[in-house]
């Protein structure tokens, strides 16, 4: 989809199409998304649309790792990574769901993320005692690793359970190297800049450091590694950019198997993190470890109900797309201690 105002939409590509192509960019580097849409009085003639500022919904689901008969996989510094086949992942089948708005973090009780269909895309829907209402509208999906100290974070677009994978050495363009068109490439952390924000990616296009001096969220959410050594005069004013990934880095607070015990605490809310100041106790601790990983899933406030065109929704899907877009682009998920 490439276009949030396009109004012929299919019901495939408003859900994700198995989170096989991106929607947008939300960092500096590229333009920011505005909405032409106009909110006209009429809109209430639906109780779902919200007008609140920013409203979304996700979920966050651990994944369980096997490599078989086979060696683990390794990068060119002998890290372990993630398994480089789609049959080394399992997911859970049913997992909570979150509700972001206007900064408020809670769950989201009338909601779950399902996967229906082994080996298909999950999503997440709506119901109301036991009765099916629809799915909410896919914004994106990251899968995000923790592997080592070394190689603190890598991050693949959409699950990777549906893929192959691979990560290619560093300075290695994959001119000659074949890859199934369908594989998916494993990508460090990294950040645009935008005055002191710190806009992580999971494309690998930035700086592999972090925006701005002394940031209240590092080590807890961000390790040390990504320190700016360049000493620059901004202060660092918060962390922002891809929500998914932002996600991400906060779940690995979260005990193993409970992926969403950081958000039932409540420890992200007002765009501050409570949570500990420490870096997580759960990151593997040596290069030789598991690699630790979720898929975040993060969707529109906003489903389809059965039997309703994917057009009815357009304008709100449009606006609701734009609002969280322009927050990644020029505002801060996690502000720092002391910063508006």
């Amino acid at each position: 989809m490439t276009s949030h105002g396009h109004h012929a939409r299919s019901t495939t590509s408003l859900h994700g199409d198995g989170y096989g192509e991106r929607h947008h960019r939300s960092s500096g580097r590229d333009s920011k998304h505005k909405s032409s849409s106009k909110k006209s009085s009429t809109a209430t003639y639906n109780s779902q649309f919200s007008v609140e500022p920013v409203s979304f919904l996700f979920s966050v689901i651990e994944y369980e790792v096997s490599y078989g008969n086979s060696p683990a996989p390794r990068d060119q510094w002998d890290n372990t990574l993630p398994p480089l086949t789609r049959n080394g992942y399992r997911l859970n089948n049913e997992a909570p769901v979150f509700r972001y708005r206007d900064g408020i973090v809670s769950e989201a009780p009338e909601y779950a993320w399902r996967r229906l269909v082994e080996g298909q895309p999950g999503g997440i829907y709506r119901h109301e005692h036991g009765q099916f209402l629809g799915q909410a509208f896919h914004y994106k999906a990251h899968s995000i690793f923790a592997c080592s100290p070394c190689l603190p974070f890598i991050i693949a677009d959409g699950d990777i359970s549906l893929y192959n994978s691979y990560m290619r050495n560093v300075g290695d363009h994959g001119t000659n190297t074949y890859v199934e068109d369908s594989a998916r490439c494993w990508h460090m952390l990294h950040f645009d800049h935008n005055n002191g924000i710190s806009q992580a990616n999971g494309e690998s296009y930035g700086h592999p450091w972090v925006a701005g001096r002394n940031p209240s969220w590092m080590p807890s959410l961000v390790p040390k590694v990504f320190r700016n050594h360049q000493e620059p005069q901004t202060l660092s004013r918060g962390l922002s950019g891809e929500i998914s990934i932002v996600i991400g880095l906060m779940a690995f607070h979260s005990p193993p198997r409970y992926p969403g015990w950081v958000f039932e605490q409540q420890l992200w809310t007002h765009n501050l993190w409570q949570g500990p100041s420490s870096a997580p106790v759960y990151y593997p601790p040596q290069a030789d470890a598991i690699p630790r990983g979720f898929l975040v899933h993060v969707c529109l406030d906003l489903y389809q109900a059965p039997g309703v065109s994917p057009e009815h929704y357009s304008e709100h899907y449009a606006d609701q797309t734009a609002s969280i877009s322009e927050f990644e682009a020029n505002r801060a998920w996690v502000r720092d201690v002391g910063t508006h």
